[in-house]
């Protein structure tokens, strides 16, 4: 789940010092952090396509696409929501094994169903997790050092919307390579300023003129991984180039909606011992 903009304060230099000025009502970063202040519920939908090019000795040894359906309830007001994800691979030729997983929270607890198997677990922090699902404010915490512009109006889904254009700042490109690539590429020994300074991105947002909510996202990345991005001892790195091309749109509707999230029938949260969580 996706990725989920801001509050802004915008500054201008005078001769004589700095001067505070009122944010502009027609600013992007203003209505995005505006629209979220009485969020109550959404549903989404995310498509992502990931083609993964493995070289070495400058000979193409394999190439992995992935093929990724998400779709979401969110009930902020109660605490709920629930996430079923569809996911396809295949590596040349050969498909792979699909994967498929539904996750329900209630409140401070996740029920998570992997293909055949259920187990749960503790949220570790409520409140930052809810703060969160909030599409609207997260985007307004992630974006908001990154570069927006106005490019133009399109109608999505019967919403006539504005096009923004984002050039995302450092720390909201981390924030997306580890949302997309965490569980593939070792990012904790990765150097995350050259993969910033050598990737592409497009990242561009459909806002509602109406009410200034967030209608489609559709982010496409480009970028090589290479040796000398990695801060391991060079005697432990062959020479490797990996080429990573990355297409995800995401559609948010039924905005303050009723939204009715239950667990499917036989399955309940147990109680775990030593956690005083309310349920």
């Amino acid at each position: 789940m996706k990725k989920h903009i801001l509050a802004l304060t915008l500054i201008a230099v005078a001769i004589s010092g700095c001067l505070d000025e009122e944010p502009d009502a027609k600013d992007p970063k203003t209505l995005i952090a505006n629209s979220g202040k009485n969020l109550d519920s959404y549903r989404f939908s995310t498509e992502t396509v990931q083609e993964i090019k493995t070289i070495e000795n400058s000979t193409e040894a394999s190439t992995l696409v992935i093929r990724t359906l998400e779709e979401g309830s969110v009930n902020l007001t109660a605490r709920n929501m629930s996430i079923s994800t569809r996911k396809n691979a295949s590596s040349g030729r050969d498909a792979l094994p699909p994967m498929q997983r539904e996750v329900y929270v209630i409140r401070d607890m996740a029920k998570i169903k992997l293909d055949s198997n259920w187990s749960q677990a503790a949220l570790q922090d409520q409140k930052y997790f809810w703060e969160r699902q909030n599409v609207a404010e997260n985007w307004a915490m992630s974006l908001n050092l990154s570069q927006l512009a106005l490019s133009g109006s399109e109608m999505v889904d019967g919403q006539d919307c504005n096009r923004i254009e984002v050039v995302p700042d450092k720390n909201a490109y981390e924030e997306l390579l580890f949302e997309q690539f965490g569980s593939m590429l070792p990012l904790a020994y990765m150097n995350s300023t050259k993969l910033y300074k050598r990737s592409t991105v497009n990242w561009t947002l459909w806002l509602s003129k109406e009410d200034g909510l967030p209608r489609m996202e559709n982010v496409k990345v480009a970028l090589s991984v290479t040796p000398d991005m990695l801060e391991l001892p060079s005697d432990q790195i062959k020479d490797f180039l990996i080429k990573i091309d990355l297409n995800t749109t995401t559609r948010y509707r039924d905005y303050n909606q009723p939204i009715v999230i239950t667990l499917p029938e036989g399955q309940r949260i147990e109680p775990i011992i030593g956690c005083a969580c309310n349920r």
